[in-house]
C-alpha cells in the first residue's frame, strides 16, 4: 500500500491545489479526529445528505444506523457515497475584510460500501465504534446487549480508497492598515469533566461515597 492516495478526477483540487493533501496518514488522522461525518448519496436522482457517526477501521469507514435508514440502505445496496468531515482549528481575523477565513482540515472519501451481515463481524465493528467514541473501558461495566439487538441495525463498511484532504493552516493576518487588531481565535472541541445524572448522584449519596466519573482505560 502506498503512502499517498492516487489523484483522481474527483479528488484533484483545481482551486488552490496547494491546500490539497493525498497523504494517507494525514487523511486518516483527520477522519479519526472528527466526531461526525456528512454522508451524501443520490436517491432516485435526488441528492441526500445526513450526519452520521463514523469510525475508521484500518482502510475502511464504519457507518451504522437503523435497518430502515433510507440513505444507509442505499449505500448498502451499492449506491456510491461521498463522505466529508471537517475540523475548524481557528478563526482568522485579518486587517482586511477579504482576508478573513478559517484554519481548517477536511477530508473527503468517495466509495461504494457493503453491508456487514455476519453477526460476529457486526459485533466486532460496533465494539470499535463504542470504544472510539467513549474512549474508556466502560463497555465491560455495562449489561450485555439484548439477544437479537444487532439484527435491527445496519452496519456498512466503506473502503477508503479514493480520498483527498484539504488543509488551510498558513494564512497571513497582518496585511493591511495599522491600528487594527489581527491574529487568530483558536477553536477546539474538547471533552470536559463528566457530569453525573441525578440517579448516579443519589446512588453515590446512599453509599456514602463521592460521585466518581466513568471508569477510564
Amino acid at each position: 500500500m502506498t503512502a499517498s492516495f492516487a489523484v483522481t478526477d474527483r479528488t484533484r483540487m483545481r482551486r488552490r491545489p496547494g491546500r490539497a493533501t493525498y497523504d494517507r496518514e494525514l487523511v486518516h488522522s483527520i477522519l479519526d479526529e472528527s466526531l461526525i461525518a456528512s454522508v451524501a448519496v443520490s436517491i432516485d436522482g435526488q441528492p441526500h445528505v445526513q450526519p452520521m457517526i463514523h469510525v475508521r477501521d484500518g482502510d475502511g469507514l464504519i457507518l451504522h444506523g437503523n435497518a430502515n435508514n433510507r440513505l444507509l440502505s442505499h449505500i448498502a445496496g451499492g449506491a456510491e457515497a461521498c463522505i466529508n468531515v471537517a475540523l475548524v482549528d481557528a478563526l482568522v481575523l485579518a486587517r482586511q475584510i477579504t482576508n478573513h477565513t478559517m484554519h481548517y482540515r477536511s477530508a473527503t472519501v468517495y466509495g461504494r460500501g457493503s453491508e456487514v451481515e455476519d453477526e460476529g463481524e457486526k459485533q466486532r465493528l460496533m465494539n470499535i465504534v463504542f470504544d472510539h467514541l467513549v474512549k474508556t473501558d466502560r463497555y465491560r461495566h455495562l449489561p450485555t446487549l439484548p439477544e437479537g439487538y444487532l439484527k435491527g441495525m445496519l452496519v456498512v463498511l466503506v473502503p477508503i480508497e479514493e480520498a483527498v484532504g484539504k488543509v488551510n493552516s498558513a494564512v497571513p493576518t497582518d496585511d493591511g492598515p495599522e491600528g487594527i487588531w489581527s491574529g487568530l481565535v483558536p477553536v477546539r472541541v474538547q471533552r470536559l469533566d463528566p457530569l453525573a445524572d441525578e440517579r448516579t448522584q443519589a446512588e453515590a449519596a446512599e453509599l456514602g461515597a463521592p460521585t466518581v466519573p466513568p471508569p477510564t482505560a
